[in-house]
């Protein structure tokens, strides 16, 4: 077993991770997220294509990480029916999850991944939209010139 390397760059690397979280906007987090189960997801296929189970193990655990904490952060009373459909949608992928992870079986991975890839690229379109929206709107001055 090897010993992780550290030097300048790795910490600079961490440090640039940690900032990066830190001073996110909550969507930003969330297409964070999407984009870290998808890399993993991607490591997985990789460690099947290996067999190497303790990498598929780690990695699938990972993911499922992901979508729990998704999950747990839905906002219910605020996201209604979507928050709704988005909790069943984690519900499945980590059920697939454990079910490649139990199984060995990649086939399981590969059928959500094409899913969490549309939900990643949604969200992003989501984001950009929101972001334009509120560029256009006119922001209300505090104070009033009229006398």
């Amino acid at each position: 077993m090897g010993y992780p390397i550290y030097s300048p760059n790795n910490r600079n690397t961490a440090n640039y991770q940690r900032v990066k979280v830190e001073t996110a906007t909550p969507e930003s987090l969330v297409l964070m997220l999407y984009d870290g189960a998808l890399r993993f997801m991607t490591q997985a296929e990789l460690a099947f294509e290996e067999n190497n189970i303790e990498k598929i193990n780690n990695l699938l655990l990972r993911v499922q990480a992901i979508f729990t904490e998704l999950q747990c952060s839905l906002d219910r009373d605020k996201g209604g029916d979507i928050a709704s459909n988005l909790e069943r949608l984690y519900v499945f992928f980590n059920s697939k999850l454990i079910e490649a992870n139990m199984k060995k079986d990649v086939n399981s991975l590969l059928e959500i991944k094409p899913m969490v890839q549309n939900l990643r690229d949604t969200w992003e379109v989501a984001m950009q939209k929101h972001q334009t929206m509120n560029k256009a709107a006119p922001t209300s001055s505090r104070f009033s010139l009229s006398a």
